[in-house]
């Protein structure tokens, strides 16, 4: 009797297993936040310059994601103290007047934490990167979260953009409930090659949505062009699958130009765009969430210097850093190291709290908040 009462007891815990396991599966197959695949056809015909084989986009040099034998490491990081990794009050900020400009009004940018940036050039309002969601992940309860500051900007606080520009598909880049609730309705969508997919499946019109190949150059409107320019990193919202295309782009307004750089290791392409279109009035260069077991799709502070120096940038706005625990360093480690290296290279750069208006033509904050 004790013995069939433990095989009950085995069969209820496999059996229990095995329904978790399903509905983990069918989540990760059926949940609408993980977008869809594009077709494997239409990216092998739209692709011409960047690299599209087997299935999936690659890198123009064939680098790891993740260093070989590096995931045991990883884990033994991950157990270790997480003092640092966030900041331990709020963050300042301020709250910006999102009042149109004229046409032949001086470029402004306003920088919303990590990569999203609201952008007004040629009267045009542009949004890269919106990730508004209080976590990068594709679960509300779990995954990295933002950190707390003070007068944080919410999509309703905000005009609704005319452009929304994506550099991937990422969490902490490509946020489905910030679309999803905010701007289906958005004039354009401009994105890498197969993201047009993930777009439809949360309710935003084709019509709407404009893909890029790398180096492809668009007139859009406002006398304004884009153009999708090379990056390093990958893509993949269930796991790393590159179905879909990464890149940086170029903002060219009448008079100037602006760089956003996305997520990307250091590499020679930086200098590649600096010849084809430098110099640039501004730079957003990514700088943060590196780490020595992935140093080909994130750059170190100091490779960040080396690139905005290789695209040819006038001044440089650091992003990508202070808002996510992304990464194994402080959660001020990048700006410092960033500041520290480009005051040694004769680089100028501009370190606005959030929410602080730049504009291209100046001033430019330069103040230490993060030692507040």
């Amino acid at each position: 009797m004790k013995r069939k009462k433990i095989v009950r007891v085995l069969l209820i815990i496999i059996i229990s297993i095995l329904g978790l396991l399903l509905i983990i599966n069918l989540f990760f197959l059926l949940a609408p936040q993980f977008g869809s695949k594009p077709d494997k056809e239409r990216m092998e015909y739209l692709a011409r310059e960047a690299v599209y084989a087997q299935g999936k986009f690659h890198n123009a040099r064939p680098v790891p994601v993740m260093l070989p034998k590096s995931y045991v490491k990883l884990a033994r990081l991950a157990l270790k103290s997480k003092k640092g990794r966030t900041p331990g009050k709020l963050l300042p900020g301020v709250q910006p007047d999102f009042s149109p400009i004229g046409k032949d009004s001086p470029a402004r940018i306003v920088w919303l934490g990590h990569s999203t940036v609201y952008m007004q050039i040629c009267g045009v309002n542009i949004l890269t990167d919106p990730a508004f969601s209080k976590r990068a992940s594709p679960i509300g309860f779990f995954g990295p979260h933002s950190f707390p500051g003070e007068h944080a900007t919410k999509p309703a606080q905000m005009p609704v953009p005319d452009i929304i520009v994506l550099s991937h598909d990422h969490f902490d880049h490509l946020d489905h409930k910030t679309v999803k609730d905010h701007y289906t309705e958005v004039r354009l969508f401009a994105v890498p090659l197969g993201m047009r997919d993930h777009l439809e499946r949360w309710g935003v019109d084709s019509a709407r949505i404009t893909e890029f190949d790398w180096w492809q150059e668009e007139k859009v409107f406002g006398g304004l062009s884009l153009i999708a320019t090379p990056a390093q990193h990958f893509s993949g919202r269930r796991k790393q699958d590159n179905s879909t295309l990464w890149c940086s782009w170029i903002i060219k307004g009448k008079n100037e130009q602006i760089y956003f750089s996305g997520d990307s290791g250091f590499a020679d392409h930086f200098g590649e765009i600096g010849e084809r279109y430098g110099p640039f009035d501004l730079a957003l260069v990514e700088c943060g969430a590196y780490g020595q077991y992935w140093p080909h799709i994130h750059m170190l502070p100091e490779e960040t210097v080396q690139a905005a120096l290789d695209i040819k940038a006038e001044r440089v706005l650091p992003i990508h850093w202070g808002k996510y625990n992304l990464a194994f360093h402080s959660w001020k480690e990048p700006i410092e190291r960033f500041t520290r290296e480009a005051g040694k290279r004769g680089l100028d750069f501009t370190t606005p709290k959030t929410g602080q208006w730049v504009y291209v033509s100046g001033p430019f904050p330069q103040q230490n908040w993060w030692e507040e």
